[in-house]
C-alpha cells in the first residue's frame, strides 16, 4: 500500500485536488522521469512516493516540495521550520509576514502618448 496524504489521498488524488482537474497518470510518470510501466509498479510499493519523487512532482507542477512533504509525513512541520532557521535564509513559499496591513506600491500608468518606440527594438 503506498502513503497517503493526510487525507488519505494518494498523490495522483491530492494533484487533482490541488491542480483543480483531472491530471493523467502520464503528466505524473512525465515528471518522474520513468515508464509508464515502471510508474504502474511503483506506485504500488510502500515508499511510494519517496522525497525524491516529491520533488521532482513539486517541481513539475509549481507545488511547495516542503508542504508535500508534510502532507505525505516525511517531514513534520517542526523540521521543516528547524531546517529553515538553520539554513539563515528562508526559501520562497515559507515565509510567513507578521500580522500586519502591508501596502503595495502602486505605479502610475503610462499615457499612450507619452510613449515612443524602442531604438533598440527590432521592427514587428
Amino acid at each position: 500500500m503506498p502513503r497517503t496524504d493526510e487525507n488519505g489521498r494518494q498523490l495522483k488524488a491530492l494533484l487533482d485536488y490541488l491542480l483543480d482537474g483531472e491530471i493523467d497518470a502520464k503528466d505524473i510518470f512525465d515528471a518522474l522521469g520513468i515508464s509508464s510501466s515502471t510508474y504502474y509498479r511503483r506506485i504500488k510499493d510502500a515508499d511510494y512516493p519517496n522525497a525524491e519523487e516529491l520533488r521532482l512532482v513539486a517541481d513539475r507542477f509549481s507545488l511547495s516540495y516542503p508542504d508535500l512533504q508534510i502532507q505525505f509525513g516525511l517531514m513534520s512541520r517542526q523540521e521543516v521550520w528547524s531546517y529553515v532557521e538553520a539554513s539563515g535564509a528562508a526559501p520562497h513559499g515559507v515565509v510567513t509576514l507578521p500580522d500586519s496591513t502591508v501596502r503595495a506600491a502602486t505605479r502610475q500608468r503610462t499615457k499612450l502618448s507619452d510613449l515612443a518606440p524602442r531604438l533598440d527594438a527590432p521592427p514587428l
